[in-house]
């Protein structure tokens, strides 16, 4: 009995012990705020929701209320966006962010388009180096830093940045899982938390979590989620968050850390929408849009016409196709909605900024050809042969059946397309040795002074003038209409 007794006084004392030593515990409360995809959405976004200045006046009046603020953005500033920031060469989204003042920044895709100098260049203007570990030099050896750690109101903080593997130079997905793994262990021994700052998709950080448990966080970015909460790793159930795109929202995890254990005991993360209604504005970042703007592309808040609903991706490719036909004065017109087209045309009023959102970044450049009518054929049946979001639109003719094979047709088409589809199906069909009309010749383009958002100006204000609403016209393209030598 006295046993007994003793084993239960024992336990008492242990449990009472327990409590205190976690009621004296040191911990600490870290607030992160994180972007990624902002893809040069420079302006406030149409329909009352999103844009950097928007993003701005948020983190600022989060920072105003705390201390215990970390900002972070994994990667893909450039493309997609709007006019004024491609006129700026790219440079335009570097030079806001680096007045939003980033704690750390990892590079995406789409900015490594740039090339590597182009990078380098991005950090000058962003003011602090890119974090990115799976990059690499052709000796093997790291092209960025690879980590940073930064003091948070007294939180020491590890950040490893990655990108989504690449093809050339590049660690891949499990060579870049144990990269993580070894940085994060040695940057364990020095701090508090470690994240890892991916432009990749949740999916494949659960694959690096796997690989790298002593990364605390990922805040992960490239698939455009909209992770309303956070999502867990099934393998260690470290929290992945992710903020969909466009600076249209900003997210917010906030964590709780046992210091002396060096690990997150609470975590509550959800993302903030940038509506205009709600979030105040960056009144100085939209003076010095609105500004560049007026210097770079006055153009871009011109009214060119309504639009009483939405037109999706094949819609707008079908009404540049004939636009950019018309335009360079052209028979036939080509235009690829999954290669050029990056957004919908919305409903409302049309601004140039809107149409250029909708692929005048990747339709900028276009060229003139000729092209036979076997020729058009093979290359319409090779990209059906491939997959259901690789096909093309056209102008200036309904079906393949009504060209004339061996006549020679004058053609435009984006410099993009050319290069990235139909020069591919050059190759393929060479590499296979099958013959056609494809391999027959070499071909050959001239440059045109059309772009896509040239023509579409141009086409929407005919449209508009002549009281057609947009998707009429698409309607009736799609129906046939636009026939060879129809104006």
């Amino acid at each position: 009995m006295k046993s007994l007794r003793l084993c239960r006084l024992t336990g008492l004392w242990l449990l009472a012990f327990a409590l205190a030593t976690s009621a004296w515990a040191d911990t600490a409360r870290l607030l992160i705020l994180h972007t990624n995809d902002l893809h040069d959405h420079v302006r406030p976004g149409y329909g009352g929701h999103g844009g950097l200045p928007y993003v701005s006046g948020y983190i600022k009046q989060v920072r105003a209320e705390r201390k215990d603020v970390l900002l972070l953005d994994a990667g893909d500033h450039t493309e997609k966006g709007d006019l004024v920031a491609f006129k700026s060469g790219e440079t335009l989204m570097y030079e806001l962010m680096r007045r939003m003042a980033y704690d750390a920044v990892t590079p995406g895709n789409h900015d490594e388009d740039a090339g590597r100098d182009g990078l380098h260049r991005y950090e000058k203007i962003l003011g602090q180096p890119f974090l990115n570990l799976n990059l690499l030099r052709a000796d093997g050896t790291p092209e960025y830093r690879p980590s940073r750690i930064v003091d948070v109101a007294g939180v020491r903080v590890g950040i490893i940045g990655l990108i989504v593997p690449r093809q050339e130079l590049c660690l891949n997905l499990e060579e870049s899982g144990r990269a993580l793994a070894k940085e994060a262990e040695r940057l364990k021994r020095e701090v508090h938390l470690v994240i890892a700052l991916c432009h990749q998709g949740v999916r494949n950080c659960a694959v690096w979590s796997k690989l790298a448990p002593a990364v605390d966080v990922f805040v992960s970015g490239h698939s455009h989620e909209i992770l309303v909460k956070p999502a867990v790793a099934p393998a260690t159930g470290v929290v992945i968050v992710q903020a969909g795109s466009y600076a249209e929202w900003v997210g917010r995890l906030e964590l709780e850390i046992d210091l002396t254990a060096k690990k997150v005991v609470h975590s509550d993360g959800r993302l903030v929408p940038m509506r205009h209604d709600a979030i105040p504005v960056d009144a100085e970042m939209l003076r010095l849009v609105r500004e560049r703007e007026r210097t770079l592309c006055p153009e871009a808040a011109e009214i060119v016409g309504q639009n009483p609903a939405e037109i999706d991706a094949g819609g707008v490719a079908t009404l540049a196709a004939d636009a950019l036909r018309r335009a360079a004065g052209r028979e036939i017109g080509f235009c690829h909605p999954g290669q050029v087209i990056r957004a919908p045309l919305l409903a409302g009023p049309i601004d140039v900024n809107g149409l250029f959102l909708t692929g005048g970044q990747r339709g900028d450049a276009t060229v003139l050809t000729e092209l036979s009518g076997a020729e058009i054929s093979a290359y319409v049946a090779a990209l059906a042969a491939t997959s259901d979001h690789d096909q093309t639109v056209w102008s200036g003719f309904a079906t393949a059946k009504d060209l004339t094979p061996d006549r020679r047709y004058r053609v435009v088409i984006s410099e993009l397309e050319w290069t990235t589809r139909f020069v591919r199906e050059v190759k393929r069909a060479k590499e296979h040795k099958s013959g056609g009309p494809l391999v027959a010749r070499e071909f050959s383009v001239t440059p045109s002074t059309v772009t896509f958002i040239s023509a579409m100006t141009v086409r929407v204000k005919e449209l508009t003038a002549a009281k057609v609403a947009l998707a009429d016209e698409v309607a009736r393209l799609r129906g046939g209409a636009g026939l060879l030598g129809a104006p």
